[in-house]
């Protein structure tokens, strides 16, 4: 039987404690192989032309001008290197200018579960964006999102994504393999297009896919509403 490849990551960080708390989470993933862990004040781009790594998680204190254009660049020097911030909540003007550039973004308040999903998302060819930020980016994805036409199945998945640990405990609440979710949200993916998760998050709230126990994406949020009034 043929082994599993693993994903190798690179981890580059503003706060010594972040990289030593993402260490210990990856270290306990048998998948994962952590390359190394630099500081953000190096050059990166030998590094990573060294390593070659493919994923690089990079956490920031805060998201400035200074690191939008490191993240511009490297995507433009790199465009086939994943990448995944981790920080705080963005200006929406700050978020709106490196979306195109990452692959994921994570609020330090997110859990290790939700770690873990988004670098399994970013590599399986999606985007992983913290749900806090869906009020920032749903307004102007809200204008440009057109109709699109998901099966009964693809909604109850998309329903489980956003409330879901993981994709297994997506599999047993809809009891069904792993594998099934795996190609389903493959075929979800692939009908959002770019900024998928961004566009998934838009279309459940507007179709009402949410479940009594998911909290609401935004305050604006029909669902929300109904919640409210009730």
């Amino acid at each position: 039987m043929q082994k599993e490849k693993s994903i190798k990551i690179l981890v580059s960080y503003d706060q010594c404690m972040v990289a030593e708390g993402l260490d210990a989470i990856l270290s306990k993933h048998k998948q994962f192989c952590l390359s190394s862990l630099r500081k953000n004040n190096i050059n990166l781009h030998q590094i990573i032309s060294t390593e070659q790594p493919d994923l690089l998680i990079t956490e920031f204190s805060n998201i400035s001008k200074r690191s939008i254009n490191y993240l511009v660049q490297l995507h433009k020097t790199i465009p086939k290197l994943k990448i995944l911030v981790i920080s705080d909540v963005p200006p929406h003007e700050f978020l709106k200018s490196i979306i195109h550039s990452i692959d994921g973004y994570l609020i330090r308040s997110c859990s290790s579960e939700k770690l873990i999903l988004a670098i399994e998302e970013i590599i399986t060819n999606g985007k992983y964006i913290c749900s806090k930020l869906i009020p920032i980016l749903i307004e102007e994805d809200s204008q440009n999102n057109h109709e699109i036409e998901l099966t009964e199945r693809e909604k109850e998945i998309l329903s489980q994504l956003f409330i879901a640990k993981d994709n297994s405990e997506i599999a047993e609440t809809l009891n069904i393999s792993q594998t099934t979710v795996r190609t389903h949200l493959k075929n979800i993916r692939n009908k959002f297009g770019d900024i998928n998760q961004i566009q998934m998050m838009h279309y459940a709230c507007n179709k009402s896919l949410h479940k009594d126990n998911c909290m609401p994406l935004c305050p604006n949020c029909r669902f929300f509403s109904k919640k409210v009034n009730n």
